[in-house]
């Protein structure tokens, strides 16, 4: 049985990675074509292509079910043309002892998928969203998108962007009193020091009174805000830029705040059920190998991939944004299209035996 799994399982890692492979050069090139019209100045074809390189370790990890589901129909697809799976069967070796040889390697890919998630992807999709913030806002100086706001103190806070290190980037205060606008600050950066201090650079301040504007500058300025730097860092980050333990960390802080947590736990489940997906995709092309692509040439069997993987996805999606629309568990929204390849993969299986 080793010699199965070791041959079966070959098989469909090596469909797995040229698949894999494929589906990362195409994104990469189309998304390279789609954002090639954003270079200027700022932002060079350089700062392009390393943004590009960062975000590929986060989606070649989204990938890991669609590849998975491709893989394992080319993989077996290659030795049911040869034949090799009938004698297989015929030695006696039951359609699920076929189907685990080829599920084990898919099971490990998509563990170490996960930890992708956890420990490389993450840090690597938020300097890239940091390297596009930052030449974002080179181009114009009082940009206030793509950032976050806050209140703090009766303040209202506009923060650019943050990195790991305790620093702001692009800061801007607003200062009411009532109803009036009592006065601005911007910053170019901001560092933490300390507890609430806080310490801001290259500050512009503008002052409003009823028959006059004034307006100042320093070098730094000191000022006090009850934000953590590490929820202020996060704050800026997309949810499916974080980390499995970053977005259990900012759930919990936006319970105690009173806010919403939606997204963050629907990337949050979407990213730890991959395995889970790319076990029930596994089982729908075993089902399809054994089953209605049994005698259909490889690139039937791709396209079939291909368009199952598709309407998976969008599947995912649908069921996803439902959740947050209609306010069901967003573990629901998760779980549905999963159990439904489950059902129907194990109910083709059976009617191949």
């Amino acid at each position: 049985m080793r010699q199965l799994d070791s041959y079966i399982g070959k098989g469909v890692v090596w469909a797995f990675l040229a698949v894999a492979f494929v589906l990362l050069g195409l994104d990469y090139a189309l998304t390279f074509i789609d954002q090639v019209k954003r270079v200027n100045q700022f932002y060079s074809i350089s700062n392009l292509l390393e943004v590009l390189l960062l975000r590929l370790p986060g989606k070649f990890a989204e990938y890991i079910p669609i590849a998975s589901l491709i893989g394992t129909l080319v993989g077996l697809g290659a030795l049911a043309s040869t034949s090799e799976l009938t004698v297989i069967r015929a030695a006696g070796i039951p359609l699920w002892r076929i189907g685990w040889s080829a599920i084990k390697p898919i099971l490990i890919i998509s563990l170490i998928g996960v930890g992708i998630s956890e420990y490389i992807a993450p840090n690597a999709d938020q300097k890239a969203d940091l390297i596009e913030k930052l030449r974002k806002q080179r181009a114009s100086d009082n940009i206030i998108s793509g950032g976050v706001w806050l209140r703090s103190d009766n303040n209202y806070i506009y923060i650019g962007a943050a990195d790991k290190n305790g620093t702001l980037y692009n800061m801007q205060i607003f200062s009411p009193d009532e109803q009036t606008l009592k006065s601005t600050q911007n910053a170019k950066t901001a560092h933490h020091i300390k507890g609430e201090k806080w310490t801001l650079n290259s500050v512009t301040s503008t002052y409003f009174y009823e028959d006059r504007i004034e307006s100042d500058s320093s070098t730094q300025q000191d000022w006090e805000m009850s934000f953590k730097p590490e929820h202020l860092f996060l704050a800026t980050q997309e949810p499916e830029a974080l980390s499995l333990s970053q977005s259990l960390s900012y759930q919990d802080y936006l319970k105690a705040q009173g806010l919403s947590t939606s997204r963050y736990i629907l990337e949050f489940w979407t990213k730890l059920l991959r395995p889970l997906a790319s076990i029930a995709l596994v089982i729908i092309a075993l089902s399809s190998v054994f089953g209605p692509l049994r005698s259909s040439t490889m690139g039937s069997r791709i396209f079939s991939g291909v368009m199952i993987g598709i309407i998976f996805q969008n599947g995912l999606n649908l069921f996803g944004k439902m959740s947050l629309a209609a306010n069901f568990p967003p573990l629901l929204g998760v779980l549905i299209p999963i159990a439904l390849c489950l059902v129907i993969g194990a109910f083709q299986l059976r009617r191949a035996k």
